[in-house]
């Protein structure tokens, strides 16, 4: 009899694939808002001020509705968690920040998501999953797409876009380690205790290099920086990092990050439209092959995960 896809787990893909699209939105665009909050404000202190600012919501809100015992996660899982939540937060965001102070916000979207590259070779070589002809051809498809991106000829390598190259890649890589090693065991502490704790380990660290290294940093107040500021905070930070983890917890990580690899779409019009960013040549076939190779990988995982009916 062929196997049938338990209700449960089709009823997880597809809570996880509505958490995803939150942060296809919550994500996607939110490179083009960054960009603008740079030119008031030095990129350690504006993460300091997102991660910290949404850590004290989520701190108030269990603290509100569970008390001071529940706000911290388990004994044990502290250290780990506060590691793990560095890679996505701290570590991910200030390298796309300081990316998008070197080169374009369409060329930083499309660098961050080759993340689905490096997840997939971390997923083989960390938790034992196995290379098949379409994930690799996937894979093949977004390096030829990254490299369509930065090769000399579409982005002129000099000394004021080496730095953003680099760092954007750094990040995609840095993202998808945190994200197979969060797959790595099952957490016994509550999805809201581990958004507060790696919100509050990414906050502490930022503001800890916004004081050592922005001290003499221009800023610029404003309504709009105080509007991209408030957005960041409940948005893509404390939001978005409850909806990583629990798509987290029902999907593997390797398919989570090829379903966001539809962030791009998103956020590449955006930054064309609001920056005046051109769509080149070889940005629409970089974006084309990227997102091809994750659909080729995204269809092919559907079609094995379709329950079949039973055989007569």
């Amino acid at each position: 009899m062929a196997e049938i896809a338990a209700p449960s787990e089709v009823r997880r893909s597809w809570s996880a694939l509505g958490l995803l699209a939150v942060l296809i939105f919550a994500w996607g665009g939110n490179y083009t808002w960054i960009k603008l909050a740079l030119s008031d404000i030095g990129p350690w202190t504006f993460n300091a001020a997102r991660f910290c600012g949404a850590a004290l919501i989520v701190g108030l809100v269990l603290l509100l509705k569970r008390g001071p015992r529940h706000l911290l996660p388990v004994r044990g899982e502290r250290t780990s968690l506060a590691i793990i939540g560095l890679l996505p937060g701290a570590v991910l965001t200030v390298l796309i920040t300081a990316s998008l102070m070197w080169i374009k916000a369409t060329h930083t979207i499309l660098l961050i998501y080759t993340n689905p590259i490096w997840t997939l070779i971390f997923s083989v070589l960390i938790l034992d999953e196995r290379f098949t002809f379409f994930n690799v051809a996937g894979v093949g498809l977004g390096l030829f797409g990254m490299l369509l991106l930065i090769n000399p000829l579409a982005l002129e390598w000099q000394s004021s876009t080496l730095p953003g190259i680099g760092a954007a890649v750094t990040g995609a890589v840095a993202w998808a380690l945190g994200s197979v090693l969060y797959r790595r065991r099952t957490w016994r502490s509550t999805f809201w205790q581990q958004v507060f704790w790696q919100l509050t380990a990414s906050g502490l660290l930022t503001a800890l290099c916004a004081a050592l290294f922005e001290g003499d940093h221009a800023f610029t107040p404003s309504a709009r920086l105080a509007l991209i500021t408030l957005y960041n905070v409940l948005i893509p930070t404390a939001l978005a990092f409850w909806c990583w983890s629990q798509a987290l917890s029902r999907i593997k990580a390797s398919t989570a990050s090829q379903v966001l690899l539809l962030s791009p779409v998103f956020g590449v019009a955006q930054s064309h439209v609001l920056l005046g960013e051109p769509l080149t040549d070889a940005t629409l076939a970089s974006g084309a092959a990227i997102i091809t190779g994750a659909c080729l990988t995204l269809l092919h995982g559907a079609s094995r995960r379709k329950p079949k009916a039973a055989a007569r």
